[in-house]
């Protein structure tokens, strides 16, 4: 068979040594070293999500704490998915050529590119296509009990990875009862009864961390939401760039057989795509949504026949390569070139940290704050001094409210560090005294402040209580454990 794809695959192994360069060439992510940051203060759970992500990465370290090496899992990742789309393809009985050359589809897509970063998002998509593999298998092979502890394993990490994971157990469940009746009830039972050992520990990690997954994802999360007909715009949007225009058309030419996959695939993707469609209402839906999906949006394509998969595949290694074209020139462009945009000085501090890093020694002996979770995980981990957030009332990356007791700081001398100048009536009030400077990085202008006599009483009225009422205003239904926040400040 590999006689027969050599040209796919010399193609395929095209696109994995550019997305090599591409991962070794492109800076460190906000979100992703905010996860570094997690794995450096291991923890059960953390303020935005599940912790999987932190607790991989905490284990690849002890291999390498290079970011680039943390970023193959994502693309041992994709390779994952693409088994998975080839296995679950050849369970119902797809021509093995088509599986083939439908998980190979996959991998030429520009959305298979996008998955070089190292995010919550690529663990869940880890763990919850080998999960749906698993379960599959059960219903379907002699060997359901261990393939059933298998699928309970992966779910309960998928769920650990993040929320989403509960719309494919959802669909999951709905497509094993329609399809399999009874017959499915023993298989469900044994996932079941695993998948609770992992929602146990997040409910317990909530219970006594103030709730912060749940207040964080229902809560402070959407309580600014407005209909938009933009945003449902850009959910058809997203779902046509995965399937891409030429996929689109050759769907559309299809006739489907009522199969067992077919049926298995509209399970899948009805739920969750009606579930999205539901939000893009009134909030906007990102790519990462559809990334756990992504292996079931292209088993459709299982669908065509082998001319149009042919095609498909080949249109999609021309569309990802016109990516890599783009990413790759803006990322050997010279940085000057962008002096005159407004976002320059995050273009600096992302590609060219260890300039700020020799400014900021010149604060030996302060501790340095900033109002921005991604720049204070980006400077720690390059400074290699721990940076903390101040002055941040954003809903986001608030793992440094656990991290950070503010009392201890009263009367105590602090620097603060920003992007953009520092208002006078930010530090007015909030310090005895205080000096404001700035310095120079590659032609971008960086802002600090010296702050004497940290009055933790006046920072307390103006950011904690505001923080206390919008992000730890616990629901009087939820059974309260430990709330650090509220007893470190409120008793």
């Amino acid at each position: 068979m590999r006689s027969s794809y050599n040209q796919e695959i010399r193609i395929l192994f095209a696109i994995f040594v550019f997305k090599i360069i591409l991962l070794a060439l492109l800076p460190l992510t906000g979100d992703e070293v905010y996860f570094i940051r997690w794995a450096q203060n291991l923890n059960i759970g953390y303020y935005d999500h599940p912790p999987m992500v932190g607790w991989l990465i905490y284990l690849m370290n002890y291999i390498s704490g290079s970011h680039i090496f943390f970023r193959l899992f994502a693309v041992a990742t994709t390779f994952v998915a693409a088994f998975v789309i080839y296995k679950i393809a050849l369970l119902y009985r797809v021509e093995r050529s088509k599986a083939l050359l439908t998980s190979f589809a996959f991998l030429a897509s520009p959305v298979d590119l996008l998955l070089m970063l190292m995010t919550n998002d690529v663990a869940l998509l880890f763990f919850g296509s080998l999960g749906t593999l698993f379960l599959l298998y059960s219903l379907e092979k002699k060997e359901w009990l261990r393939y059933s502890i298998l699928a309970g394993l992966f779910l309960g990490s998928a769920f650990l990875s993040k929320y989403f994971a509960v719309f494919l157990m959802l669909s999951l469940l709905i497509f094993s009862f329609y399809m399999y009746k009874l017959k499915a009830l023993k298989n469900v039972l044994i996932v079941s009864a695993v998948v609770s050992l992992f929602i146990a520990q997040n409910l317990y990690f909530n219970y006594n961390s103030c709730w912060n997954n749940i207040m964080f994802n229902f809560f402070a999360r959407t309580e600014e939401s407005n209909y938009n007909i933009g945003t449902i715009i850009g959910y058809f949007g997203l779902i046509l760039y995965i399937l891409t225009p030429w996929g689109a058309y050759f769907l559309f030419k299809t006739k489907f057989e009522k199969t067992t996959l077919y049926k298995l695939l509209l399970s899948i993707l009805g739920v969750a795509f009606f579930i999205f469609f539901v939000v893009s209402l009134k909030n906007k839906i990102g790519l990462h949504w559809f990334l756990l999906f992504t292996p079931y949006i292209f088993l459709f394509f299982s669908f065509l026949d082998e001319k149009n998969l042919a095609k498909l595949f080949k249109y999609n290694a021309i569309f990802t390569f016109l990516h890599v074209a783009v990413f790759m020139t803006l990322l050997l462009l010279p940085t000057s070139l962008l002096s005159g945009h407004k976002k320059y000085s995050d273009v600096v501090m992302y590609t060219q940290p260890q300039n700020i890093c020799s400014e900021l020694e010149r604060f030996d002996d302060e501790r340095i704050f900033t109002s921005s979770y991604s720049t204070a995980s980006l400077l720690s981990h390059y400074c290699k001094r721990d940076l903390k957030v101040l002055f941040n009332n954003s809903k986001y990356g608030r793992l440094d409210d656990k991290l950070l007791d503010v009392r201890t700081l009263a009367g105590k001398e602090i620097a603060i560090f920003n992007k953009s100048p520092i208002r006078e009536e930010l530090l007015n009030g909030v310090c005895n005294s205080y000096m404001l400077e700035n310095f120079e990085a590659d032609g971008a202008i960086f802002y600090t402040a010296k702050c004497s006599g940290f009055k933790y009483d006046e920072y307390k009225k103006r950011y904690l209580d505001y923080q206390n009422e919008k992000f730890y205003n616990i629901p009087p239904w939820l059974p309260v454990g430990k709330c650090y926040f509220k007893e470190r400040y409120y008793k």
